[in-house]
């Protein structure tokens, strides 16, 4: 059982947290078609400007199923995305 992602990515969430370890969102991006070439390179390119690349967090926002709703629809969700994945994905 689980949820499981089909590897395409609709969108990026670059983020940190604050001293109360409360979320600040500092790039985000959702498309309704899988990112492209342009959209992905504009992500990068943010996260290569970043002055403290030390606590920055990643998220893909993918599309998923899941074992529990065998049959049904897929739906979206936000994931999270290891540094060395972004850097292979979108240092394009």
């Amino acid at each position: 059982m689980g949820i499981y992602s089909n590897g395409s990515i609709f969108g990026i969430q670059i983020y940190n947290f604050n001293d109360d370890d409360v979320s600040h969102v500092l790039f985000e991006e959702k498309y309704d078609e899988r990112m492209s070439y342009d959209q992905m390179r504009e992500a990068y390119l943010f996260y290569t400007n970043l002055h403290d690349k030390k606590h920055i967090s990643l998220k893909i926002y993918t599309e998923c199923s899941s074992t529990l709703s065998y049959g049904m629809d897929n739906f979206m969700m936000w994931q999270p995305l290891p540094l060395d994945t972004f850097l292979e994905k979108f240092g394009v």
